[in-house]
């Protein structure tokens, strides 16, 4: 969603909200994913690797790397959208005490800096990358290197 810059469509006063609420679901989806993940790889652990991939092990930890750093970079953007919304409902009781004034002032500039500037363009762009060699990844594992032309090609490269 942070792709489509048209003036029309950023300046509805629901376009924050929406990109808010998918980010943030996204991202307790992709927590799940992971945890997911992690059991399957201490399975594949325990047992045989399957046989249509010779570097499984390594293609195994490479899209967990990917899939880490697709967490972080959508948690990032995830976490900076949960305090623009808090701040624009102008519910934070927390902020009466001094301490935690200044924490969250701090908090609001970062995630300004991270969601009304470019950054959060390069950000999601840097996700979009990152989940899909995720899952190109994945789509080696279970079905094979020849089943996709384009990632057979990342994974002759990668893996010669």
């Amino acid at each position: 969603m942070e792709l489509v810059r048209f003036k029309k469509v950023i300046n509805q006063p629901y376009w924050f909200y929406i990109k808010a609420v998918l980010v943030m679901v996204g991202g307790l989806g992709a927590l799940a994913a992971l945890a997911t993940g992690d059991t399957a790889a201490e399975m594949v652990r325990a047992g045989d690797a399957p046989l249509m991939v010779t570097n499984f092990r390594q293609v195994v930890s490479l899209h967990k790397n990917f899939a880490d750093l697709s967490v972080a970079i959508f948690g990032i953007l995830a976490a900076g959208y949960l305090v623009l919304w808090v701040e624009k409902t102008n519910y934070a009781p927390w902020t009466k005490i001094p301490l935690f004034q200044k924490i969250w002032s701090i908090k609001i500039k970062l995630a300004r800096v991270i969601i009304e500037t470019r950054f959060v363009v390069l950000l999601a762009v840097a996700g979009l990358v990152c989940i899909s060699i995720t899952g190109g990844l994945g789509g080696i594992m279970v079905f094979g290197p020849s089943a996709d032309p384009f990632f057979g090609f990342i994974y002759q490269l990668l893996f010669p």
